[in-house]
C-alpha cells in the first residue's frame, strides 16, 4: 500500500481525532469482535502500512505528526491488546465490568459517517461512487466500485452491509 498524500492523511486525522476516544479496539482497526488473529494482523498491517508516522515525517508539521504519532498509537495498541488471546480476554472483560459499573456508557451503534471516516481515502472514494451509481439505477457499477472498497478493508462490517443493501 503507497502512503497517503498529505492532503489524504490531514482529512482523515481531522475525521478520526474527534472520535478517538470513543472508538475501542475493534473499531479502531475496523474489524468485527469476532475476527481471528489473521483478520486482526492483516487489518493492522494495512493500516500501519499506509499511517505509519515515519512514513510521513518530511511532509507533515511537528503539530500534525504529533496528531499523526496519536493516532497511530492507539492502533497499535489496539493491535497489540487484540493479537494476544489472554490479553483480548482481560480487554473484554474490563470493557463489560467498566459498562455493568456505569463507567462507562454502552456504546452506540457506530453510525455511517463514523465508520467511513475510519476507511482509507481511496475506500471512501470508491463507497461514494457505489452510492452514486446505485442512486442512478447502475447496479453494475454499484456493486463493482462497492466491491473495490471491500477489497482495501475486507473485514469492513460496514462496507458488507452496503454491499448486501445495494
Amino acid at each position: 500500500m503507497r502512503p497517503w498524500s498529505k492532503r489524504e492523511l490531514l482529512a482523515y486525522l481531522d475525521r478520526v481525532m474527534p472520535a478517538l476516544e470513543g472508538l475501542d479496539h475493534f473499531e479502531l482497526l475496523d474489524v468485527p469482535p469476532n475476527a481471528d488473529d489473521k483478520t486482526i494482523q492483516g487489518a493492522y498491517h494495512n493500516m500501519a502500512a499506509g499511517l505509519h508516522p515515519d512514513r510521513h515525517r518530511n511532509v507533515l508539521t511537528p503539530s500534525q505528526h504529533e496528531r499523526l504519532i496519536v493516532v497511530y498509537a492507539r492502533i497499535a495498541e489496539a493491535y497489540r491488546v487484540l493479537r494476544s488471546q489472554v490479553h483480548r480476554e482481560k480487554y473484554l472483560r474490563d470493557e463489560a465490568r467498566r459498562r455493568q459499573d456505569g463507567t462507562e456508557a454502552p456504546r452506540a451503534p457506530q453510525d455511517p459517517a463514523s465508520a467511513l471516516a475510519l476507511l482509507s481515502p481511496k475506500a471512501q472514494q470508491l463507497y461514494r461512487r457505489a452510492i452514486a451509481a446505485g442512486r442512478t439505477g447502475d447496479k453494475a457499477s454499484a456493486m463493482l466500485n462497492m466491491r473495490m472498497a471491500l477489497a482495501k478493508h475486507p473485514q469492513s462490517g460496514f462496507l458488507q452491509d452496503a454491499l448486501r443493501n445495494l
